[in-house]
């Protein structure tokens, strides 16, 4: 929608949640409450998108600045009118302005596309649900023609309990009206301005609100512990879904985790007790788990990634992973290679086809292609000072217990033999042995009688 400006409300204290975290910035699925708004926001196709921020400023504007949005300041936290009132410049040139709750995380782009809707010929449209108990949530009012003529809030409600409409607090606006109206809209018992007063400023002009129903999970808003983890459960479910309609198959749903950021590719497949962390990313045929982590990470074409970790790492195709093996620290393991059981790889460079099959830590490494670590092997990378890097050429036989003491190099095609503790570097095609490694003549093997 061209001339569209969205506010996203970010300010609040959040103090039933009990935490050092701004409350936007609680994480569902991944990703903070407020990344999820912002993200239905762009179903709109906005000119804008402002963020209002208030407690804890910086660490909000500091976590959401990638996504491309700008912020206002509301330093004085006086409502809801407040906020939006502060956002007049950054909206100039805006037809209407859309208003949404950063807590409120599970509403849908195609909700706010139909709220958009519903505005059109209408000065305003708000979000509604049906709901067993309204809790603090503001009550709908409506006339006998079914039009809407204003919004009670739970402080100011004096009628029966039980089920009502209550007002959802994602609102569209004609952006003139809007601008006209908000420095009349009166101070509540509490000392704020509310955008819900403008509900019934229009009803007494005789231009009513519209309205959309959303369902009750997009209407949840997350004030504490408990409704955040409902939060996780109902988008958790619904990453879930998306994935396998698009040609993922989960094995267990019930035991995965999907991080809403994580992008799969059709055809993978993640087993059971699996997590897809962060922004990580699996490409087509790949298999995950069961009991894998993946953080940050990006896995190959057809490989497979079993009871391991990587985080913050890359595993090229066709590789075998695990199980029980650890990638980190901006690690890259090229195609084809063999990680596996109790193999740790931190911030090391494996060429194509790399065996590391048992017990080894290979950190701050380079390793050549076609290369073979044997079980138990150590680069002695940190000095207890400094790290240092150890080069490991092509075609390498790096024998069984070998200890690489870094800084050192192996040519291509080097040999050391088992226990071997080197020191310095080896040339290409020299062979070691002991401690410290010497070079030594190793005699070829003599092939077996048929």
């Amino acid at each position: 929608m061209s001339g569209v400006g969205v506010v996203v409300l970010a300010a609040g204290l959040g103090t039933r949640m009990r935490s050092k975290l701004p409350k936007v910035l609680h994480p569902v699925c991944g990703a903070p409450m407020a990344w999820h708004v912002i993200a239905a926001a762009r179903a709109l196709e906005p000119a804008t998108i402002v963020v209002v921020t208030g407690h804890e400023a910086e660490r909000v504007e500091a976590a959401l600045s990638p996504e491309g949005v700008t912020f206002v300041r509301q330093e004085v936290l006086d409502g809801t009118a407040g906020a939006v009132r502060r956002c007049r410049e950054a909206l100039a040139g805006c037809e209407r302005v859309v208003v949404l709750n950063g807590d409120a995380p599970l509403i849908r782009g195609e909700s706010l596309r139909a709220l958009a809707a519903a505005a059109d010929g209408r000065v305003l449209a708000f979000a509604t649900c049906r709901v067993e108990e309204p809790r603090r949530l503001g009550r709908v009012l409506r006339g006998d023609d079914g039009e809407v003529r204003g919004v009670v809030e739970a402080a100011d409600y004096e009628g029966p309990p039980g089920p009502a409409e209550i007002n959802a607090g994602q609102y569209v606006f004609e952006a003139e009206w809007l601008w006209e109206r908000l420095p009349g809209v009166p101070r509540s018992g509490t000392g704020e301005y509310y955008l819900t007063s403008l509900i019934g400023t229009a009803a007494a002009e005789g231009r009513p609100a519209g309205t959309v129903a959303i369902a009750a999970d997009e209407a949840l808003g997350v004030d504490d512990r408990v409704r955040l983890a409902e939060a996780e459960r109902l988008m958790r479910r619904r990453v879930l879904e998306r994935h396998m309609l698009a040609g993922v198959t989960v094995e267990d749903p019930e035991s995965t985790f999907i991080d809403a950021r994580a992008r799969l590719s059709r055809d993978v497949t993640v087993l059971a007790g699996s997590r897809v962390e962060g922004a990580s990313e699996v490409a087509e045929d790949a298999v995950i788990g069961p009991n894998t982590t993946l953080r940050h990470a990006r896995i190959g074409r057809g490989s497979r990634v079993e009871a391991s970790v990587v985080e913050d790492s890359t595993v090229g195709e066709g590789c075998r992973v695990g199980p029980f093996a650890h990638i980190r620290g901006g690690a890259s393991v090229g195609d084809g290679c063999e990680v596996g059981n109790y193999a740790e790889i931190k911030n090391s460079r494996l060429g194509r086809g790399v065996k590391t099959h048992h017990f080894s830590y290979l950190g701050d490494a380079e390793v050549g292609d076609g290369t073979n670590i044997g079980a138990g092997t150590i680069t002695c990378n940190f000095d207890g000072e400094a790290k240092h890097r150890t080069v490991i050429g092509r075609g390498v036989f790096v024998g069984s217990d070998t200890m690489l003491v870094a800084p050192v190099s192996l040519g291509d095609g080097a040999f050391t033999a088992t226990g071997s503790v080197v020191t310095r570097d080896v040339a290409a095609g020299q062979s070691v042995r002991g401690v410290p490694a010497k070079p030594f003549e190793r005699k070829e093997r003599r092939q077996p009688s048929p």
